[in-house]
């Protein structure tokens, strides 16, 4: 559970500095963008495969780091080798990557509203942005295309930050949840 938070920061950051890029430079050629994410994939995927090796194999089977590392390698491996295909499709991929971070952000609000914290609420409603930021990116992909490229930037690194904070914040409410008497932690669990 403690290796999921923290690939869920990691990846919170990585998000939002792919935001901000966007906002900064929204002339920046598609197939940049593509080749950067195309890249940033292949050494992600090769740094999980390369982690599972070097792990003890009861942890190495949880952690799912050889699927999610073949994973990212083969799709790496598309965006640099079709990537005139991957241009046709990035405003949709990334409207459909605002919908997805907007459906975990409505997740952690109801994950916070479990371990009784204060302002769940306040992740559902950004929650519910995202989601309408993702279908509007979907909705017209190639009308205004610096404008939307600075609109998805701005998603991007809302979403990134959200999350990273949203993601602090479950650490400790967990934290929390966890000490209270009669609470088992799995992974507390020696085996």
């Amino acid at each position: 559970m403690k290796r999921l938070l923290n690939d869920v920061s990691v990846s919170s950051v990585f998000i939002a500095i792919i935001g901000l890029i966007l906002i900064i430079m929204p002339s920046l050629t598609n197939r940049i963008i593509v080749y950067g994410i195309g890249i940033a994939l292949l050494i992600y995927g090769i740094g999980r495969i390369i982690r599972y090796m070097k792990r003890d194999a009861a942890y190495a089977m949880v952690d799912h780091d050889m699927s999610a590392g073949l994973i990212c390698i083969v799709s790496g491996l598309f965006m640099l080798l079709y990537s005139s295909v991957v241009i046709r499709i990035l405003p949709y991929l990334f409207g459909l990557f605002l919908i997805f971070g907007g459906a975990r952000s409505i997740q952690a609000a109801f994950d916070v509203r479990r371990f009784h914290g204060a302002h769940w609420k306040l992740h559902l409603v950004v929650g519910v942005i995202f989601i309408f930021f993702g279908f509007e990116a979907i909705r017209n992909p190639f009308g205004y295309a610096k404008l939307l490229t600075r609109f998805v930037g701005t998603g991007l690194l809302l979403l990134g930050i959200y999350r990273f904070l949203s993601n602090r914040r479950l650490k400790e409410l967990r934290s929390e949840f966890m000490s209270e008497p009669d609470i088992i932690d799995q992974d507390s669990v020696k085996r």
